[in-house]
């Protein structure tokens, strides 16, 4: 979703809501307390890697990051479906064939010393239909080529894809750590 800096949006379905946060308070307080189950898509064109820009709150600021497309896996929804649905909101792109499974990201939130929630991504080597155009929170897409995709790997929570990258693997525990101590 997208965020200015020092604001959050709380979601309620595909509603939000404006909610300011107050300096040191954690800004993932207004999340359920539910862990998070992802899916990413790994498409390949001509030895590019599809990734999309997405506006971020990381660090306490709004940062732009280049991601993988993709999201959360709904409520009596499969991986490969999540997969699909993300594919399509984010990039237009329909899912064609099996997807083949990568890698797994477990991984923990933590703000100020305390664990705000824990996830799980599964990334997936997938094929997609169409010419990839921006849509939903998505700002823009582009082909990186692996060399060029490994220095916007950024945020937190890129350090599992740019490891897989650069030395492949199936299973990386991850975790974004912010707030400093706690009191």
């Amino acid at each position: 979703s997208l965020r200015s800096a020092g604001d959050h949006w709380q979601g309620v379905g595909s509603t939000y809501t404006r909610r300011m946060n107050k300096p040191g308070e954690d800004p993932l307080q207004h999340r359920p307390r539910s862990d998070f189950l992802g899916v990413f898509a790994l498409v390949e064109r001509n030895q590019r890697i599809l990734m999309v820009q997405n506006q971020r709150y990381i660090e306490g600021r709004s940062l732009l990051t280049w991601d993988l497309p993709g999201g959360g896996v709904e409520a009596a929804e499969l991986l490969t479906e999540a997969l699909a649905r993300e594919l399509l909101e984010e990039t237009g792109l329909r899912l064609t064939g099996t997807p083949e499974f990568l890698f797994l990201q477990d991984g923990e939130r933590v703000f100020r010393g305390r664990r705000s929630y824990a996830w799980r991504s599964f990334f997936f080597r997938t094929e997609g239909v169409g010419e990839p155009i921006a849509g939903g929170e998505v700002l823009d897409v582009r082909w990186f080529t692996r060399e060029e995709a490994l220095p916007v790997l950024t945020a937190p929570y890129h350090a599992s894809f740019a490891h897989w990258l650069q030395r492949g693997g199936h299973y990386f525990p991850a975790n974004w750590r912010e707030g400093g101590n706690p009191p």
